[in-house]
């Protein structure tokens, strides 16, 4: 198997010379990114839920008033809008197909 991955990786350095080689894999990379980070953030999000149903009424009741399910809406958004500048505008992508 490990011969099968060095053949294929050799055969992406090929193709990343050419102008659709570099698209594809951007687009490989995008897709796997958004899936990861989804992923993530989904389980994340179950397990703040997870943990909120483990408070004692009078606590959910007192967080709800409060609103901390927005609060933890904004604050996971706002983290995947973070990556999703900081991928866009670190330039790693370029670094890694110019090698």
């Amino acid at each position: 198997m490990p011969v099968f991955i060095a053949a294929l990786l050799g055969g992406l350095i090929q193709a990343a010379g050419t102008l659709v080689g570099r698209v594809l894999i951007s687009l490989g990379f995008g897709y796997v990114t958004f899936t990861g980070l989804d992923t993530s953030l989904t389980w994340l999000r179950s397990m703040i839920a997870a943990n909120f149903g483990a408070i004692p009424a009078q606590g959910m009741a007192v967080l709800s008033g409060a609103g901390a399910g927005s609060a933890v809406s904004i604050v996971l958004s706002a983290i995947a809008a973070r990556m999703l500048l900081d991928g866009l505008t670190g330039g790693t992508l370029k670094k890694m197909v110019l090698k």
